[in-house]
């Protein structure tokens, strides 16, 4: 008889939800953990047989599944969380995604908001907490500011991030014509001076440098921007093929198509995700496929804010030409999104504008929320539950009245689980919530804390 080894953690008698098997689970199923990485996955029985943990988790009758990502957050907005309520007094700035001038000119200044590092990290820590209780593994930030400050955010709070500046040196004028912002080269030292800073290959949160969008980028920007990526090996992120409206800026301003431009300087590779992509052609999606990038889906936050991209249907080519996918909110402080509210809002806006309860699927919204492919910098060692991959798992607890029934892990995670379901959340190996609780940290105080610095910020 073999000896067992020795595993940091065992967590026994899940129903796993596994996208790459036929039934889409595994019964009765245990995980053996040491270190950061999934060393065994099998039948209860045989993986206790062989295994001896530091520590044992009793999942029985509960479900167990990949942590779930958030691909797309721009973090800093969170310092308008303290701002009182106002009703709406017509459409929003975002309706319709066609003032792309106003947009570009926002966006610019929140990725520029002159905050101290110690209060984005005040600030933060709650959002990075909320997304933590609701099963958020991973999270991507999509444009801030105080980028010091969010990576200590997110490492007080253990969860994965890519996290760094996002350039843009030109600005589109309201009469199409295009100006200088910032000095590219001033743009790019800064850059590099923090990716050396913080570049750690293997740590939780990774560093990266990304591009605004492709309008607010000149040439010059975007090659070395792809330069940086691929030298360092960091994720990187650009705002592209947003709608007909910014596309046609885009052409109007530089006489070039997105992706011809994108392609031609470099960026679109292995390392790079683009960001929203409302509206394409075939050439686009067979660029997208030959170089290898991911695509990052924004349902909730395209729809709450109006920008009307659904009915273009560029998430069935991307996901019938096989190019990755990855959900993101784009909406925080309006909403603390959790991984349910964006499953379901993919599922409901694209079958509603479809007139097709199967224009996507159960399992297609799964695997969206669940892999955040190259988006945190570690492709292909998340978003499966299996041998070698870092742990990064969420145990959810299917004993509520709104659970009762068929307890296959597919429906019950895309449409009935809640944020209060959410019993454990392991991160990189880690143990961040445990039944329940946040132990690591006292809740109350960052929350208290927060609410202290939103304060000031609003002069209250």
């Amino acid at each position: 008889m073999s000896v067992p080894q020795q595993c940091d953690l065992l967590i026994c008698g899940a129903t796993i939800l596994d996208l790459q098997s036929a039934s889409g689970v595994l019964e009765d199923h245990a995980v053996a953990i040491s270190a950061d990485r999934i060393v065994a996955v099998g039948p209860t029985s045989s993986v206790r047989a062989a295994w001896t943990p530091t520590r044992m988790i009793d999942a029985t009758g509960m479900m167990l599944s990949p942590g779930f990502v958030d691909a797309h957050v721009h973090l800093s907005a969170n310092l308008g969380a303290g701002r009182p309520y106002q009703p709406a007094s017509g459409p929003g700035l975002f309706s319709g995604a066609s003032r792309i001038v106003e947009i570009g000119d926002t966006m610019a200044k929140l990725m520029a908001i002159p905050v101290p590092d110690d209060v984005m990290r005040t600030v933060a820590r709650t959002a990075f907490v909320a997304m933590v209780r609701s099963g958020i593994t991973s999270v991507v930030d999509a444009g801030s500011s105080a980028h010091r400050g969010l990576i200590a955010a997110a490492n007080d709070v253990g969860i994965r991030a890519a996290i760094g500046p996002t350039l843009g040196d030109t600005a589109l004028g309201s009469d199409g014509s295009l100006s200088q912002r910032s000095d590219p080269a001033e743009l790019i030292a800064g850059a590099r001076e923090f990716l050396v800073e913080h570049h750690r290959p293997r740590a939780l949160v990774k560093a990266m440098v990304s591009a605004a969008d492709t309008i607010s980028c000149s040439d010059e920007l975007l090659a070395q921007i792809g330069v940086l990526s691929g030298e360092f090996g960091s994720p990187t992120h650009v705002h592209s093929h947003i709608s007909p409206a910014s596309n046609r800026a885009h052409l109007d301003a530089y006489g070039e198509r997105e992706t011809d431009r994108l392609l031609r300087a470099g960026m679109l590779s292995e390392h790079c995700t683009l960001m929203h992509v409302g509206a394409l052609d075939d050439g686009d999606i067979e660029a997208f496929a030959a170089t290898g990038v991911t695509v990052n889906h924004n349902p909730l936050g395209n729809a709450m804010l109006g920008f009307g991209t659904a009915h273009h249907r560029t998430l069935r080519s991307l996901l019938d030409a096989h190019i990755p996918v990855v959900m993101g909110s784009d909406y925080t402080p309006s909403m603390c999104a959790t991984p349910f509210d964006m499953i379901r809002a993919a599922l409901a806006v694209h079958r509603e504008v479809a007139a097709a309860d199967n224009a996507i699927t159960l399992e297609e919204a799964l695997q969206m929320a669940t892999n955040p492919a190259n988006s945190v910098g570690r492709v292909g060692e998340v978003g499966r539950v299996a041998v070698g991959q870092l742990a990064d798992l969420v145990v959810v607890d299917v004993t509520g009245a709104h659970h009762t029934g068929n307890r296959h892990p597919i429906p019950n995670l895309a449409l009935r689980a809640r944020t209060s379901d959410i019993a454990t959340v392991i991160i990189n190996g880690t143990i961040v919530i445990d039944n329940h609780e946040l132990g690591h940290l006292d809740e109350a105080s960052i929350i208290n804390e927060a609410n202290q610095a939103l304060s000031h910020i609003a002069g209250r």
